[in-house]
């Protein structure tokens, strides 16, 4: 059993990174840092086809699981990211409930979906056990997803709704805002919440500092993003930044 699968049959929330770079040393440390899994982001990230494998194998050299964030709703593409190593996949813009059965079918090897058997790394002992560690969650992050949330959360084989906040909030009408704190797009988190429940799934998102994810474990999301390594880079550099700024600085009214 994957450690998602294993925090939510106790219970308790799970955290993660992502990786968004083709690098295999990023990824070798986010792999070693310790928390419970990592989200390799193929949509909007620079990591494509080519370097999946790698950063999935810096990833497992510190025991961290991967998830697989896909560009768009794609059955070859999911069964291609769980065939080299992937315990899940991410599944973007998911809109209908007909959208999220695609993606559902693909996660999963017959009879319960159309996976084809093939895979590069890995194995299990059976079909069976596959398709029951493997994680589907499908992307809410459109006004049309909203409203159809029931349908979608329903949806025989989906395991979990991961909220794209940013983008929701867009759809919503909202002004561009990267903290995902806004009232109406955390009123439409609570809202999605529900429905995941009622459909008997988890919800994860994106949170952008400590607070907000405790806030949103608060509100009943198990799966929370923390970071990122394009930011962890931004963050290094702007701190050495400021210090460059400072040892620049005349030192006591003078320029040496």
């Amino acid at each position: 059993m994957n450690a998602i699968r294993a925090a939510l049959a106790e219970g308790r929330p799970t955290f993660g990174l992502w990786a968004t770079m083709a690098d295999s040393i990023s990824a070798e440390l986010i792999g070693g840092a310790g928390f419970d899994w990592a989200i390799v982001d193929t949509q909007h990230g620079s990591v494509t086809n080519a370097d999946l494998v790698r950063v999935l194998q810096a990833l497992a050299l510190g025991h961290t699981s991967a998830i697989v964030r896909i560009p768009w709703t794609d059955a070859p593409t999911i069964m291609r990211a769980l065939d080299v190593g992937a315990i899940g996949v991410i599944v973007p813009m998911v809109n209908t409930p007909e959208e999220a059965a695609v993606s559902a079918a693909a996660l999963r090897y017959p009879p319960a979906g159309i996976r084809s058997m093939g895979p590069t790394r890995g194995a299990f002992v059976s079909t069976e056990a596959a398709n029951d560690d493997a994680v589907l969650l499908v992307m809410i992050e459109t006004a049309e997803a909203l409203e159809r949330v029931d349908e979608i959360a329903a949806v025989p084989g989906v395991d979990g709704l991961f909220v794209g906040p940013v983008d929701l909030g867009l759809s919503l009408g909202l002004p561009l805002d990267w903290t995902g704190t806004h009232p109406d797009v955390l009123g439409a988190m609570d809202r999605i919440v529900a429905a995941a429940e009622r459909a008997g799934v988890f919800v994860g998102t994106v949170s952008s500092s400590a607070a907000h994810a405790r806030d949103l474990v608060g509100r009943g999301v198990k799966f929370v993003s923390l970071g990122a390594d394009v930011g962890y880079i931004r963050a290094g550099i702007a701190a050495d930044r400021a210090a460059l700024e400072a040892l620049r600085a005349p030192q006591g009214g003078l320029v040496t």
